[in-house]
């Protein structure tokens, strides 16, 4: 059962764990959450996954940040991509910590079993291009955060992309002829291209996370904080210079866009208060491309975060901690057919 954000339940509270004062809600749904058939994909005791981390009371120079929130409800977000679908949509990309680092591993996206590492750096976040290529963020010089690329299947050779700067948020195009990145540097976030084949770098949009449009280079969705303190949505078009407002809310933010196949809805992660103990958390939610059907698909008061569509497009693969008294993360999916 989908439910428009305008519309808030009051349900009873119940299935809690009580222990030193605090309140951990262990089911695995949340009652909005019916007819949604939300279902585990990893179990955390064979798979070690990441997830947004969320922070409350912060402030900072957050216009110029990376970190999304809301400073009406004063609660923030990381907002890395961590979760990938491969081009055929049968395995899943995600990240572990092991060895005091973080990095990629790869499993099927329908059965358990071992999951692949497939890069050995420490990665900040990554995506899984239409050429079988990991791009991925690498964070293992203390100074800078250099894009590399890594065959998602074979061997271990990186390509290093991006060097002596503070690079996030790898994206390629459908064609493979442009890498669209994040770039922080002493002005805030903006939005950069790589050209793949003759190294051209161009300086996009002030921006980050961004989105991109099939079969559409000159054009992507991203994320930009505003100077009131939140998270918005924005079309850019940088070639004509044209940038349109999608998204935006009084109190709520939204980060880590990703598109459906079809091109329709943006799925995206943002704050949310849970109706089981009232608290700010992170949850999953679509709009439509043209800003219009904001609709509220988790309501668990646990963190639900990095949503992305199905390869087919009628499922949405994301990150939660839900039903887990530790707090670990795992990968879950749940039906999408609006």
């Amino acid at each position: 059962m989908k439910k428009q954000i305008t519309i808030i339940a009051s349900i009873a509270i119940t299935g809690l764990l009580f222990s030193c004062g605090t309140q951990k809600f262990l089911e695995a749904y949340a009652p909005e959450e019916s007819g949604m058939n939300i279902r585990k994909i990893t179990d955390e005791t064979s798979n070690s996954v990441l997830g947004c981390r969320t922070y409350a009371g912060f402030a900072g120079a957050f216009a110029a940040s990376k970190t999304a929130g809301s400073k009406a409800e004063r609660f923030y977000w990381s907002s890395p991509r961590l979760l990938a679908v491969s081009p055929d949509g049968t395995e899943l990309a995600y990240l572990s910590h092991n060895n005091k680092q973080d990095n990629v591993m790869i499993r099927s996206a329908y059965s358990s079993g071992a999951a692949t590492q497939r890069t050995f750096r420490d990665v900040n976040s990554f995506s899984w291009g239409t050429d079988n290529q990991i791009y991925f963020s690498d964070r293992s010089d203390v100074e800078h955060v250099q894009i590399g690329a890594t065959d998602a299947h074979a061997g271990s050779i990186i390509r290093q992309l991006t060097s002596n700067n503070v690079d996030n948020d790898p994206v390629v195009s459908k064609d493979g002829s442009l890498m669209f990145f994040t770039r922080s540097d002493g002005q805030g976030q903006s939005i950069w291209s790589l050209n793949l084949k003759n190294g051209t770098l161009t300086s996009c949009a002030r921006g980050y996370n961004p989105c991109l449009v099939p079969g559409n280079n000159d054009v992507f969705y991203c994320v930009r904080n505003n100077s009131n303190g939140m998270s918005e949505i924005w079309y850019v078009d940088f070639v004509k210079g044209k940038e349109t407002l999608i998204l935006s809310d009084k109190s709520k933010s939204f980060s880590n866009p990703s598109l459906s196949p079809d091109g329709r809805w943006i799925v995206i992660q943002g704050n949310g208060k849970s109706s089981i103990n009232k608290k700010q958390n992170l949850d999953i939610f679509v709009v439509r491309t043209d800003g219009t059907n904001l609709t509220q698909l988790t309501y668990h008061p646990d963190t639900d975060c990095c949503p992305v569509f199905s390869e087919d497009g009628k499922g949405i693969y994301f990150i939660s901690a839900r039903a887990n008294k530790d707090g670990y993360f795992n990968i879950w999916k749940m039906n999408f057919d609006l």
